[in-house]
């Protein structure tokens, strides 16, 4: 798809599971992916991969949960590609109690 191509996308949660097949799937379809999750082997193991196969990805270690972590992600990914065009937030990250006594 054309529209895809050369764009820029960031996926949380993508080391494994869906996530991992949003950014599987975004790089097959041209995209420059940044492949964010908090479990390191697993996020090396999906960037090999996906590197191994000519794609355009890169990799950074990160706790959405933690705002330092966010800020370093978007630097990251400024530096690397210079702007996101799709944000895929992805990663499961519970609050500090049972959802259902979250207030929304």
């Amino acid at each position: 798809m054309k529209e895809f191509k050369d764009k820029v996308a960031v996926i949380t949660g993508a080391a494994s599971g869906i996530g991992r097949g949003i950014a599987r799937r975004a790089a097959k379809e041209g995209m420059k992916v940044v492949l964010v999750d908090i479990e390191k082997d697993a996020l090396n193991q999906t960037e090999e991969e996906l590197k191994a196969s000519g794609l355009d990805v890169i990799s950074v270690l990160t706790d959405v949960s933690k705002s330092e972590n966010i800020e370093k992600l978007a630097q990251k990914t400024i530096d690397a590609f210079g702007e996101v065009h799709l944000l895929c937030n992805n990663a499961g990250v519970a609050g500090p109690g049972p959802l259902w006594e979250c207030i929304l």
